[in-house]
């Protein structure tokens, strides 16, 4: 990691995934924007807001980016995700002057190349993981990244405006990084440190605890010197702190403020309907929101009473590798009830699959320090949304940030077993792999068209 940039190169071995990847997720975004193309790519001086809240609706995830880069209206929290504003600024910046000159709308096609990119580098950051950390053969690793990517939510935040797939990318990519490391028996500088914790906190402030937890297994008893703690993880949240609140000086109070002004003009001219619309969601909104342990404050963020065991086996398992049919893409917030079930026993047999190969495959690798590593990772996430219950009713979204873990898992089998067991494993796993790409798909571009 001396040059950082070196880890972007693509290998010869790495050429085809990352052409397949490309193709797959230019069509998939290609859908996404063709569904309301007028709109969408429609240059204005305003309204974004109505254009693109009105007209998307993916399974809860938000288009706050598209509306960011369209007209710098800022929606999501920037104290949980501090450089994601940074990061869109210079995008929004150019749209703006090529708006001017085109009266065309540039947002959704820059935040599509951004997705598609981090797709590519999520897959090649896990096929290295396969092949140069678990040293698997080349089509075993292949098979694994396209288990991995057939999964329902990891197959959308490629494609959905939202922050995920950015996460996703960044997150294997420390993977990939500590795995090597700790591979080779070196450390992380505390420099390198910094670097990753900086991008991996500053767009979801979630990914930085994992940040954390990678360089406490790489650089051990080393971690806790105080020259490292200093440059290696004060100084970054420092540093995105400050961003932070700037941006929120800067951007976010006149915004507010300009906010208020229009929703009390706004206020004045609802009729009948539209005040009957707003009460209607809000009751909707209320019977499938959180059950929320406060009205203000971090408890505001977190559910105690929702019942977990429908929510791991329907969603948190569920939904997130296996799409349901009923409400397919719904947002809970819109029109999705915050439960629900599959018709047919065979569903739940194959997340039963699923959740025996992980279990297995954890068994399997738990000496390893790799496997020691996510399963910190894996307690961080289910205490955060299983627990404490952080976004319980839609935690399926989440699931890019963790269910890497199962196809790394498999993988740990697929080292284990012998070669004469191979073969029905293998046939198992393609099978699933094709089964759950054409079943996720074909609701999604359903759901789009």
């Amino acid at each position: 990691m001396n040059n950082p940039l070196k880890i972007f190169c693509i290998r010869k071995e790495e050429k085809w995934l990352a052409i397949v990847t490309l193709l797959v997720f230019v069509a998939l975004n290609a859908v996404m924007i063709g569904s309301h193309w007028a709109a969408y790519t429609e240059g204005q001086a305003g309204g974004f807001w109505t254009v693109f809240t009105h007209r998307f609706s993916m399974s809860g995830y938000d288009c706050w980016s598209w509306i960011t880069v369209s007209g710098m209206r800022i929606h999501f929290e920037t104290i949980r995700h501090p450089l994601y504003l940074t990061f869109l600024y210079p995008m929004y910046l150019l749209n703006h002057w090529l708006m001017g000159w085109t009266d065309v709308n540039f947002a959704v096609f820059m935040i599509a190349a951004v997705l598609i990119f981090s797709a590519i580098y999520s897959a090649i950051f896990m096929y290295r993981t396969f092949r140069e950390i678990l040293l698997l053969e080349h089509r075993h690793a292949l098979l694994l990244v396209a288990l991995l990517f057939s999964f329902g939510h990891v197959m959308i935040p490629p494609m959905v405006p939202d922050h995920f797939a950015i996460s996703m990318m960044l997150l294997t990519m420390t993977l990939y990084i500590a795995g090597r490391r700790m591979q080779k028996g070196r450390t992380l500088k505390a420099w390198q440190s910094m670097v990753l914790l900086f991008f991996t906190s500053g767009i979801a402030a979630s990914n930085g605890a994992k940040t954390l937890l990678s360089a406490l297994f790489v650089n051990g008893k080393r971690f806790f010197r105080p020259g490292y703690l200093f440059v290696g993880a004060v100084l970054p949240l420092v540093a995105l702190l400050a961003i932070q609140r700037y941006q929120y000086e800067s951007f976010e109070v006149p915004q507010q403020k300009a906010i208020e002004k229009i929703e009390k003009a706004n206020a004045k001219k609802r009729d009948k309907k539209k005040i009957a619309a707003t009460e209607n969601h809000n009751q909707w909104v209320k019977k499938h929101d959180m059950k929320r342990a406060a009205h203000e404050g971090l408890l505001q963020l977190m559910d105690f009473k929702t019942p977990r065991t429908p929510a791991i086996i329907e969603d948190f398992f569920g939904e997130s590798i296996l799409l349901h049919r009923d409400h397919a893409l719904g947002d809970v917030y819109v029109d999705r009830p915050s439960m629900i079930y599959y018709h047919a026993w065979w569903y739940y047999a194959i997340e039963a699959i699923f959740v025996l190969l992980f279990v297995y495959g954890v068994w399997l690798g738990r000496k390893h320090h790799l496997m020691q590593m996510m399963l910190c990772w894996f307690a961080f996430d289910v205490t955060l949304n299983l627990i404490l219950g952080f976004a319980i009713n839609e935690v399926y979204i989440m699931a890019s940030g963790w269910i890497f873990i199962i196809p790394i898992a498999i993988g740990y089998i697929i080292k284990a077993l012998p070669k004469a067991y191979l073969f029905p494993l293998e046939a198992l796993l393609l099978f699933l792999a094709l089964f759950l790409w054409v079943n996720n798909a074909t609701l999604i571009v359903n759901h789009l068209i």
